[in-house]
């Protein structure tokens, strides 16, 4: 039984990590982090760009690292507390790692709010002039 869940955690990770390259390998393959620089369509930088490549950068953070982590994890949570057969350390342990992923998840969005809180009213007029901050 041990050598199983052993054998199914092991599983999970490898498949998370693979996930995690080819999401990699997607993300440059499609338009890449760095939206100015020699070699690309457009090889002098600006503020602009600069403000692209953050977005890129938290864009990329959010849904090719914090969604799929937190996914790995509640299902290792859920599979720790599922195969616990009456052991309160491995619920407990389950729970834990539930709690986790959850409150990461909760980090990881909130943050981003609050960056548009902070943007939204130290720069009132920025989205009339030039659109919403995260829609360059």
């Amino acid at each position: 039984m041990v050598y199983n869940m052993k054998k199914i955690i092991l599983s999970l990770i490898l498949l998370s990590i693979f996930y995690f390259l080819f999401s990699v390998f997607v993300a440059q393959a499609a338009e890449g982090l760095v939206p100015c620089g020699p070699g690309l369509s457009t090889p002098e930088c600006k503020w602009n760009d600069l403000l692209k490549l953050a977005k890129r950068i938290i864009d990329f953070a959010i849904y090719n690292l914090v969604f799929p982590i937190s996914a790995v994890m509640i299902v290792v949570g859920g599979g720790f507390i599922m195969t616990a057969g009456g052991s309160t350390s491995r619920v407990t342990k389950g729970k834990e790692i539930l709690t986790a992923a959850i409150v990461g998840l909760l980090i990881a969005l909130l943050s981003w709010l609050i960056i548009d809180t902070i943007i939204k009213i130290l720069a009132p007029d920025f989205e009339s002039k030039f659109g919403p901050w995260n829609q360059l």
